[in-house]
């Protein structure tokens, strides 16, 4: 129409209405509200004498109307690309669409806003390629436009013209509609602006701003789910609501209140299903349960706990857990000022020091004495998983190495002395061995020895009888 009404000498889209005798009131023609559906111009074509035009444009954006989508969908002001009209003297319907930041075709920025003014463009324009009749003719962008940009465009091209999608796009997007895609999108980039304290507001943007606001997100799409992770986490830290956890509590109930309202739209729900795992493997547990009553927890049980609860885990004393997070085996997570601890981590902590041995556990094992076990521990033949320090005062004996030294021991043991008298391991100790000194021997096979079957302690020293040497040299 613009294009009309400018080769014809019109100086607005109304002037060429009024001409044709459709009695317009203003030199404006509401040409967002025909795009948008707000406004039948079927009178209009049938008293010009043209056929009637059902536009893909307005089918797209009726399909929006459903409240369980983003209301955002078309531009406030239009988008053009310089080269395609210089090129073909035509906009595209496509360009009028909030995610379409660049011309497909020659892979530049589409241009809303002037240049030197700052002024948007507008739907009422005199001249189909320029922003008034003083400016001059668009300039089209020097520079491609950023990758991301361009393949995000690309993306949604081919789901408004039902194209085969040949661009690399985030599992998460996988078979989604436009209008499935874009509320998924438009979700993140709401939360994303309110971390930082301010609002996504797409209408109001220009397109270079927009631009910038959908490449984070589809960042966050790229690497998903771990980057929805590191987002969410960040609200825990920096809580939106000087009511600390209560606030923070609130917020995360509207938000999980909006995605459960908006599940049956399939992107929504995607994002619904990650928030679920999130709030069972992140959010403090120390939270009552029954004001989070419609996420899907699998258990009960919560990955973020209190110190107390920790501190039950390993069963110490509230000053140790201090200690263990200075040695970086336990991260905090702070929440409300305070700090909270990861099941996972402390359970594995546990674990670890289930599966070993202390030193009063390794001594009566061994059956030697904490002098002798701290020799051969600073020989290196045995091996320490955790040593005292001015941070800890406990050992973590390595229960898998030692039991391995035992065994290499016993399978080089003889059945039966030779002839002669044997020594047995205090003697040796009275001539001077060492522990060290002793197991070095016999590893090298300069002590001959037997072995006795202990059953209550099969990985004991004293079960080593019977020494002799078989080297004097």
């Amino acid at each position: 129409m613009l294009r009309l009404s400018e080769q014809n000498g019109f100086k607005h889209i109304g002037y060429l209405l009024r001409y044709a005798g459709l009695k317009w009131k203003n030199n404006r023609a509401p040409l967002h509200q025909i795009l948008a559906g707000d406004f039948d111009l079927t009178p209009y074509l049938i008293a010009l004498g043209l056929p009637e035009h059902h536009s893909r444009i307005k089918h797209i954006y009726l399909t929006f109307k459903r409240a369980i989508d983003t209301p955002y969908l078309i531009t406030k002001h239009p988008k053009v690309c310089p080269d395609c009209i210089e090129e073909f003297g035509y906009c595209k319907y496509e360009w009028n669409f909030l995610p379409m930041l660049t011309c497909v075709k020659h892979k530049k920025m589409l241009i809303d806003t002037h240049p030197a003014t700052g002024k948007k463009l507008c739907w009422y324009r005199q001249h189909l390629n320029k922003f008034d009749s003083d400016s001059g003719i668009f300039k089209p962008a020097s520079s491609t436009a950023p990758p991301i940009a361009i393949t995000l465009s690309q993306y949604i091209e081919a789901l408004l013209s039902n194209r085969k999608i040949n661009t690399a796009v985030p599992v998460i997007l996988h078979d989604l509609e436009l209008r499935e895609s874009l509320s998924l999108i438009h979700f993140i980039a709401h939360y994303q602006a309110r971390l930082l304290g301010d609002s996504f507001s797409p209408l109001a943007m220009h397109n270079y701003e927009l631009a910038q606001n959908y490449q984070n997100v589809w960042k966050i799409l790229t690497d998903w789910p771990d980057s929805f992770y590191a987002l969410l986490s960040q609200y825990i830290d920096q809580p939106l609501s000087s009511r600390g956890s209560g606030g923070l509590n609130k917020h995360y109930r509207d938000l999980y209140e909006r995605l459960h309202r908006q599940q049956q739209n399939q992107g929504i729900f995607r994002i619904k299903t990650e928030f679920d795992r999130y709030i069972e493997a992140y959010w403090p547990g120390v939270l009552d349960l029954n004001r989070l009553t419609r996420i899907n927890l699998t258990s009960t049980t919560r990955n973020i706990i209190s110190k107390n609860e920790v501190a039950r885990i390993l069963g110490c004393r509230l000053e140790r857990i201090d200690k263990l997070v200075q040695q970086e085996k336990l991260t905090p997570v702070l929440f409300k000022g305070k700090a909270h601890y990861q099941r996972d981590q402390a359970e594995s902590l546990a674990a670890i020091m289930q599966e070993n041995w202390t030193m009063s556990e390794a001594c009566k094992a061994l059956q030697l004495t904490r002098y002798q076990l701290k020799q051969l521990l600073d020989a290196g033949l045995f091996k320490a998983l955790q040593k005292p320090d001015s941070l800890n005062r406990d050992w973590i004996i390595d229960k898998a190495h030692s039991q391995k030294v035992i065994k290499s021991l016993r399978i080089k043991a003889r059945e039966q002395p030779p002839p002669g008298e044997a020594l047995t391991m205090t003697a040796l100790y009275r001539l001077g061995y060492s522990i060290v000194q002793l197991v070095l021997a016999m590893q090298a096979g300069k002590l001959g020895y037997c072995t006795t079957n202990d059953e209550n302690h099969p990985h004991s020293f004293k079960q080593f009888v019977a020494f002799w040497f078989t080297d004097h040299s």
